[in-house]
């Protein structure tokens, strides 16, 4: 069986949603569970996706549903996709990165990773 198209939230549901999830993410309790988690997993993206992500995904579960999403990890993903719709509003920008940044581990890029110089060449002119 598919699952049903995710939700379309208009600017203002948008705000809202974010604030929502946010402020739950934020509660201190979902916070202190949170970092906790992250600092556990140090690094380890396949530890991070199975820790942080569910946990995350459960703090949010109240606000995914509320607005139409499923409660669990697709519905999450939708959701922060969903607000990506309306990055133009720096107010969004803000709130979705910032649910981002929870769903996202923060790894630095292993040694050797090339990186593009400043003014963003392309990958295939990087120096070797």
């Amino acid at each position: 069986m598919a699952n049903p198209a995710a939700p379309k939230l208009s600017l203002e549901e948008a705000k809202a949603a974010a604030s929502q999830a946010n402020a739950a993410l934020n509660e201190p309790s979902a916070a202190q569970k949170l970092t906790a988690v992250q600092a556990e997993c140090q690094g380890d993206i396949a530890k991070f996706f199975m820790l942080a992500i569910p946990l995350a995904t459960e703090v949010v579960a109240p606000t995914l549903e509320k607005y139409g999403f499923e409660k669990n990890q697709g519905g999450a993903m939708a959701f922060v996709g969903e607000l990506q719709k309306h990055n133009s509003d720096p107010e969004i920008l803000q709130m979705a990165n910032a649910l981002k940044s929870k769903f996202m581990p923060a790894m630095a890029m292993p040694a050797g990773f090339p990186m593009p110089p400043a003014g963003g060449a392309p990958a295939d002119e990087m120096p070797e």
